[in-house]
């Protein structure tokens, strides 16, 4: 049985041959290259899910700033007015958004997060599952399974471009991580592996050039509002992608843009904090050489999901 793959279309080849869903096809992969059990490659999904939800329940406790100033206080803001009588949209997107602004301002705090794929774009995958576990009836285990998905996807971004602001970008970062959970929200709604990748190529295509140009050189402007904003997004591309909306540029290409547009973007623009933001009036005012300080952006800590995931 070849359950290696390497580009989208690849994974889309095993899908229809052997009927079987993204996660499924991850799974198989990762228990061939990992020599070992199944049920022990979803039992440490379940876990990172776990963890993935202290997270969100630690950040949206946090009322205090971080020790930057910069971040503290707003997925608290955020999940108040999702309870409020008449919430923007409905509540279920002010909660989705909390939830992805709690898991940055946790790790703002030196907190534990799983970085899907990266730290800085962590809480996009979180805030779509415990928004699908609440709205629609979620399990763990379909949470493990969502998680592979986002692993099949992640493994196919990791073999074509990459995941660093620093290389690509924040396109890199949060246009991976919402294309990922994209993907995620699609299988956990019955929907198909086509279905799946369109929907992460919706995603992708729809943050092609964001930069990573983040404030002080901390993982924290505009990283957290990003992460609750393009949780919503990962919701919109997979609803385009269940209503059949067609998708004219396929997963495989857009990567690819994506890898040639890190390449032809500026050095100031990819998290040296050089440029963007970062340099604004406001933005230099947390710049760490201001406060008398040799400038050293603090490194998130973090437990990455693919640790423990071969990418090949």
């Amino acid at each position: 049985m070849n359950a290696d793959f390497q580009t989208a279309a690849e994974l889309l080849v095993i899908c229809r041959s052997e009927n079987i869903p993204l996660s499924e096809a991850a799974l198989r992969r990762e228990a061939l290259e990992q020599a070992c059990s199944r049920e022990s490659l979803l039992d440490k999904m379940r876990e990172y899910y776990r963890t993935m939800r202290d997270s969100i329940r630690r950040g949206l406790a946090i009322k205090a700033t971080s020790p930057s100033g910069l971040s503290g206080g707003d997925a608290n803001k955020l999940w108040h007015y999702a309870n409020s009588p008449h919430p923007l949209m409905g509540s279920a997107l002010s909660r989705t958004m909390a939830y992805g602004f709690a898991v940055l301002e946790h790790n703002a705090q030196f907190g534990r997060i799983i970085a899907t794929p990266t730290a800085g774009s962590a809480g996009i995958v979180p805030a779509c599952l415990l928004s699908l576990e609440e709205t629609q009836g979620l399990t763990e285990d379909g949470a493990a399974r969502a998680l592979f998905t986002a692993a099949a996807i992640g493994i196919v971004i990791g073999k074509n471009a990459c995941f660093s602001g620093a290389r690509g970008g924040c396109q890199a970062e949060v246009g991976s991580a919402s294309c990922m959970a994209a993907a995620a929200i699609v299988e956990a709604m019955n929907g198909t592996p086509d279905q799946a990748c369109s929907a992460a190529a919706f995603a992708l295509m729809n943050t092609l050039g964001l930069v990573c140009d983040p404030v002080g050189g901390y993982v924290e402007v505009p990283c957290v509002s990003r992460n609750g904003m393009f949780a919503v997004h990962s919701f919109l591309a997979a609803t385009m992608s269940l209503a059949e909306a067609r998708c004219v540029i396929p997963l495989d290409d857009v990567i690819l843009a994506m890898r040639d547009i890190g390449r032809r973007m500026p050095r100031s623009l990819k998290e040296t904090s050089e440029a963007g933001l970062a340099t604004t009036p406001a933005g230099l005012k947390f710049h760490p050489s201001k406060k008398g300080e040799n400038f050293q952006p603090v490194l998130p800590t973090a437990t990455r999901l693919n640790d423990n995931m071969s990418m090949g």
